[in-house]
């Protein structure tokens, strides 16, 4: 018992000692002095000017650091490349040295931080940089810190550009065994996006966990050091808004490799579907490569957020590849091509079988005529749009190979099949003020029963050439009279030299029998 009172007595007493050891150290060290140290090694890593502008502190327990309040780097207002602010920054300190005297920080936790970064005004900096990395002493630096785990919690990144900012909020990032020596350290990074340059809305929240390799350019010259740095993990995105299109989750597996990022698999749920493929992200010239398969969406949805307006529905099973330059997220600059399929669905404001059934109509008035002139004739077939009965075409299955340039989407190769007919055609879709232009053939199935429409068919070369205009809102559906016109004539016009002219209507009434 004895024995064990003395181990506890001299525990506590070695324990007193420290601690007195520590107050009167920590007394004996100038605040200011202080202040002016780590100041002078962050200007030191980071070529930027750095302030302490709130009051210094020092904690003893539960372990000995220093607390700062205030703390600046590089200069906000006058949009540096990039720049840091942190409202509370504690720097735990190693025991062993600081006894001796020496101030060796081990641990970082910062609370209330912002990061920002100009894109708009990296050359002046970078030049800077470059100018001061030789004379930079970060041998000194690098001993002085040695951090073994660094914890920031509500922060804040806003990446600036031309267009405007993107902002994640209430960032959270833990790390251990941080090195700038290229020797991975793990990661944990979670976040909120509340906003995207040229996006009315966007919305999402992100975890990534992984492996982080730094270089220690990095903290002198940042594009460069990004570039030369590495990173591999997974990164889970949830609840994601941009505009209007909505994505559940996203799971991509990250790594970089030679300046780019590539996520494979990239996985995305939208939409009661699941979409599958990979992602290359280049680093420097900014340009997302996307490619992506997806199979029993809901396509009515899904094509309303892009489109803007209710037009089609149907699973939609697509298959796309896309070139998407982030410096410029428009329309205008977005290629891509692929297809989409669509099964037991419906084409909005498009009702063409009656149309079809409208222009049997008008064909069987001018079969009963007996004209003088047979072009005359044929131009008073006097079609009138408002009086097409407005409606819906339901589909078994559409078909539509794409390319997208410029902001046009155009296809030489769509079909879509109904229980009555065969629908193929071309045309495009203008992006950007919702106009479209499409030249279709529809053929009744052989199988259809009315064989007045089968005769007129044949007549007009096996399909009724159709032509579909204006804005996906409000689409205009019309035979396409500028092949329709010359069959007819020239039909006519044969019959009139070898029959009379009472009986000029009787190649039309053929084709009723």
């Amino acid at each position: 018992m004895k024995f064990l009172r003395k181990i506890v007595l001299s525990m506590i007493t070695l324990g007193l000692l420290a601690s007195l050891t520590l107050w009167i150290l920590a007394k004996s060290i100038d605040p200011e002095t202080i202040k002016q140290l780590i100041n002078q090694q962050i200007t030191q890593s980071t070529h930027k000017d750095s302030h302490i502008n709130g009051a210094i502190s020092w904690q003893l327990f539960p372990r000995p650091g220093l607390k700062f309040n205030q703390l600046l780097i590089g200069n906000e207002k006058s949009k540096d490349n990039y720049s840091l602010s942190i409202d509370k920054l504690l720097l735990n300190l190693k025991i062993t040295p600081l006894l001796r005297g020496q101030l060796i920080f081990s641990e970082i936790h910062a609370d209330g931080f912002k990061l920002e970064f100009n894109h708009n005004n990296t050359s002046i900096q970078e030049s800077n940089a470059q100018q001061k990395i030789a004379s930079t002493p970060n041998a000194k630096m690098n001993k002085q810190f040695a951090i073994q785990k660094l914890i920031l919690s509500h922060g804040q990144l806003i990446l600036n550009n031309k267009d405007g900012a993107t902002i994640v909020k209430n960032i959270q990032i833990g790390a251990e065994q941080i090195n700038f020596k290229h020797n991975p350290f793990s990661v944990q990074i979670k976040g909120k996006l509340i906003s995207i340059p040229t996006m009315s809305t966007a919305k999402a929240t992100l975890n990534f966990k992984g492996r982080i390799s730094l270089s220690p350019l990095i903290l002198e010259d940042m594009k460069n050091g990004v570039n030369q740095s590495s990173i591999e993990g997974q990164l889970v995105l949830n609840n994601i808004t941009l505009n209007q299109f909505v994505i559940n989750k996203v799971n991509a597996t990250l790594k970089s490799h030679k300046g780019a990022l590539i996520s494979n698999p990239l996985t995305l749920s939208l939409y009661k579907g699941e979409s599958i493929g990979d992602m290359e992200l280049n680093l420097i010239s900014k340009q997302l490569l996307i490619n992506q398969t997806a199979t029993n969406l809901d396509g009515q949805d899904l094509m309303t957020a892009l489109l803007g307006n209710k037009s089609i529905s149907g699973r939609l099973d697509y298959s796309i590849h896309a070139s998407i330059p982030l410096k410029d997220i428009n329309l205008e600059h977005i290629d891509s091509k692929g297809t989409l399929t669509l099964k037991d669905g419906e084409v909005f404001n498009l009702n063409i079988e009656q149309l079809i059934n409208t222009l049997k109509t008008k064909l069987n008035a001018l079969a009963n005529l007996a004209p003088s002139d047979p072009k005359k004739s044929i131009k008073s077939l006097n079609w009138e749009q408002s009086k097409v009965p407005q409606g819906n075409t339901s589909f078994k299955l559409a078909n539509f190979k794409y390319t997208l340039a410029k902001g046009i989407m155009e296809s030489d190769s769509y079909l879509l099949q109904t229980n009555r007919l065969t629908i193929n055609g071309q045309g495009n879709l203008n992006l950007l003020n919702k106009t479209l232009h499409s030249k279709l053939k529809a053929a009744f199935l052989d199988s259809y029963d009315d064989k007045t429409l089968q005769q007129f068919q044949k007549v007009l070369g096996g399909s009724f050439p159709i032509i579909v205009t204006g804005t996906i809102e409000h689409p205009t559906v019309a035979p396409d009279f500028s092949l329709i016109n010359p069959l007819l004539s020239a039909l006519m016009i044969k019959n009139t030299i070898t029959t009379p002219i009472k009986m000029i209507g009787e190649p039309l009434k053929e084709l009723l029998n």
